[in-house]
């Protein structure tokens, strides 16, 4: 059956603050996801999740990074703002996210702070090279991923948050 194109509103808009955590060999930190509610099941994120009220992203990037990882750290500048409309489930979800680079020399993950739904969606965490994310059949979000990090590994970073689309 032929998905349906999403309606010209979705029914929920949903802001998240996401962290491009990248280790001191130049890899990024990114969780298998799984949800069945998705139309796509599989795909390799990176930590971050959606405002709560009154939060900012920055906020939200930073508590997500905590909850998701153990890391409590100030991520950087924003490098990056993704928008993309998805079905989920019954509903149709409008996701506004920026994406926030940091910097760290080792980035062990903790899952003491997971919640039960993270517990049950994230099937895996890894840290990836650039030359294994490009080389990969594995789905990424955001899709350009291999395409987006070289300016971030060698320190370029934007003036400006790049729109980088889905």
């Amino acid at each position: 059956m032929a998905q349906q194109p999403p309606p010209a509103v979705p029914s929920i808009v949903r802001l998240s603050g996401r962290v491009v955590l990248i280790d001191a060999r130049d890899r990024v930190l990114l969780f298998l996801w799984d949800d069945e509610r998705l139309d796509v099941h599989r795909l390799w994120i990176t930590p971050g999740g959606g405002l709560h009220p009154g939060e900012s992203f920055e906020q939200a990037a930073r508590r997500e990074l905590w909850e998701e990882t153990g890391i409590d750290a100030e991520p950087g500048p924003c490098v990056w703002e993704r928008r993309n409309v998805f079905r989920f489930g019954e509903h149709w979800i409008e996701a506004r996210e920026r994406y926030f680079v940091l910097r760290v020399a080792v980035a062990d993950v903790r899952n003491d702070n997971w919640t039960a739904h993270e517990r049950q969606a994230i099937l895996d965490h890894r840290l990836w090279s650039l030359d294994e994310i490009a080389s990969s059949g594995e789905l990424f979000v955001p899709r350009r991923l291999a395409e987006l990090l070289p300016p971030l590994l060698r320190g370029e970073l934007p003036a400006e948050p790049v729109q980088i689309g889905k």
